[in-house]
């Protein structure tokens, strides 16, 4: 199992992260402190998720904290054999006044592998959030698309203890068509954005949720996703 643990504070209008942990193969680069935020990036020795591989990753931003986390590189899931395939748990508290990005870099499932994520967000009613989730149907480069076994992906947002939104996908492609009508319709990728008490303009049409919108978009390419939820935030 490996961990990440982050908390940023405000310390007299700067955020700073004030307590981290973090076991191999993850770490985190030097923080980049810009006037309205403070980024993290999270970087791992290995070159994608194994079979068997946990990640626990938990980040708080505490009161008026503002904190911008990214990843290095795309998240490659490998084939997965007799240890279940790959776990991804993450747990994000954004206190009031607090702002937070998460913009983790696209998924990409390989052939045969199992990913299973559950991303939990507590925000309080004046957080700020916004996050990007994008799905590659596989290395589409070497004719992979959707050979992977099973992919999961479970984001669940409350506000004041609340649910305020549930996103729950299982994509099993022995089990159905995923590049047909109703799921992928043609494209290789997905991508979706979440934006809770953020200026989000209402250029992309998405769904309402309490004090938010969730975008959901089609594409062939991850740049394009990545370029248009760019625009937007």
């Amino acid at each position: 199992m490996s961990r990440l643990y982050i908390c940023a504070e405000n310390k007299n209008g700067r955020t700073v992260i004030t307590d981290s942990f973090f076991s191999s193969p993850i770490k985190i680069a030097k923080p980049f402190y810009y006037p309205r935020y403070t980024e993290i990036m999270m970087m791992t020795a290995s070159a994608g998720m194994l079979d068997g591989d946990i990640y626990e990753i938990e980040i708080v931003v505490k009161e008026n904290a503002s904190l911008k986390f990214t990843g290095q590189s795309f998240t490659k899931i490998f084939k997965s054999g007799e240890k279940g395939g790959a776990v991804q748990r993450v747990k994000i508290t954004v206190e009031n006044g607090g702002r937070f990005l998460y913009l983790p870099q696209p998924v990409i499932p390989f052939a045969e592998s199992i990913f299973d994520g559950r991303t939990e967000i507590f925000l309080g009613n004046e957080a700020s959030f916004l996050m990007q989730d994008i799905f590659s149907c596989g290395r589409t480069a070497m004719n992979e698309q959707f050979a992977f076994t099973s992919y999961r992906s479970r984001t669940a947002v409350h506000i004041d203890g609340t649910l305020a939104f549930l996103d729950n996908v299982k994509l099993l492609p022995n089990e159905a068509d995923l590049s047909g009508i109703g799921f992928f319709e043609g494209h290789t990728h997905s991508g979706m954005m979440y934006s809770f008490n953020s200026d989000t303009p209402d250029s992309l049409c998405g769904t309402n949720a309490h004090k938010g919108k969730v975008i959901r978009m089609l594409s062939d390419s991850a740049q394009e996703i990545l370029n248009s939820f760019s625009n937007e935030k």
